[in-house]
């Protein structure tokens, strides 16, 4: 069991410093913030932007938390591609050289900077850089200003456009375990613990009154947020769960059901047995199911799930958002229902 935490905490999240980065390029000021003091390392020469620094597994990453000036972002147009920016190549080496050199990155470890490729930001290109340290490998997608100057890890909010909008093209819908139909006019995505009490609470409310009262109207797509630092055997019965929907998109709700009923019955030390023996309650087959498990094959969906998330502000669990609207924990009925049908009327004046 410490194998599987100690997996998808290296890959997923570090510890955290907050900073403030004025520039991906050239020499520029940096601001530490540590025990509450703030250490100037350089002299200030731009504006700077608050991020997060995360360190895991000798890894450092940069993680953006506050918006870019918006008068700014209004005002000024996009800044055309300096030619070197123009150059994929060139760009690439350059966010690979910025990485390396400020996070010191050994020779040893292998970072691989993906193409730059449109976002859905104005302004802004998006490109995957993928570390290798041997037994440890992670990525993280980052965000370029379009001259080729600035790094940015995290999200960007543009002020200009509605929130949840926003949200709904930051979510990944595509391939994802759902019921309802694809085209319902409201869409519900949930990020739940399998091992979280209120999380089997809403399950149930979700199957028994929500899908029966809308029917066709609602889509709700699953996302698996194990809180792993409280919950030992979440992480374990999130990748039991995407294996059974590689395995059969229709075998993922009733075995996703099940684990929630039995929740109280379900051991650290034997989580991987019951989780086995739900499945074939579920219609799965044990063995494929097994190896899928064991291989952890589908712990990369349980990831991409937990960063999306965090990505979007979720820190507890149950939380949704429908049709973009965020709703978190234990919502009551009436509160949800509220938003759902509000959600339809939005959906019907458009």
């Amino acid at each position: 069991m410490k194998r599987w935490l100690a997996r998808f905490i290296r890959s997923a999240i570090g510890q955290r410093r907050s900073l403030a980065v004025a520039a991906a390029s050239g020499r520029r000021s940096l601001l530490l913030k540590s025990g509450g003091q703030r250490l100037p390392l350089q002299n200030q020469t731009r504006p700077t932007y608050d991020v997060t620094y995360r360190i895991g597994a000798g890894v450092a990453l940069i993680a953006l938390l506050a918006i870019l000036p918006s008068t700014q972002a209004q005002s000024r147009p996009a800044i055309a591609a300096s030619p070197e920016a123009a150059s994929s190549d060139a760009a690439r080496a350059k966010i690979e050289r910025y990485l390396r050199e400020r996070f010191s990155i050994p020779p040893s470890a292998t970072i691989t900077v993906g193409p730059l490729r449109p976002s859905i930001y104005p302004g802004f290109l998006k490109t995957t850089v993928a570390m290798d340290l041997g037994k440890n490998k992670s990525s993280q997608d980052f965000y370029v200003t379009q001259d080729g100057n600035y790094l940015i890890a995290g999200n960007v909010y543009g002020l200009n456009g509605s929130p949840e909008q926003q949200v709904e093209q930051m979510i990944d819908m595509q391939n994802q375990p759902s019921t309802g139909p694809a085209g319902a006019p409201v869409t519900i995505v949930e990020y739940a613990d399998l091992e979280c009490p209120h999380c089997a609470e809403m399950q149930e409310f979700l199957e028994k009154q929500v899908l029966p009262k809308y029917g066709s109207k609602v889509r709700i797509i699953f996302k698996e947020y194990p809180l792993y630092t409280i919950h030992p055997w979440a992480v374990v019965a999130a990748v039991a769960n995407e294996c059974a929907f590689q395995a059969n998109p229709a075998d993922f709700l009733p075995f996703r059901s099940l684990i929630f009923q039995n929740q109280n019955a379900i051991k650290p030390e034997t989580v991987r047995q019951q989780l086995l023996d739900l499945g074939g309650q579920a219609g799965l087959d044990k063995d494929k199911l097994a190896a899928c498990l064991d291989s952890k094959a589908t712990l990369p969906r349980v990831r991409a799930d937990y960063v999306e998330g965090t990505g979007l502000g979720v820190n507890e669990t149950p939380t949704f958002f429908i049709n973009g609207k965020l709703a978190a924990g234990a919502v009551t009925p009436p509160d949800f229902f509220k938003l759902v049908d509000d959600a339809l009327a939005q959906a019907a004046a458009k």
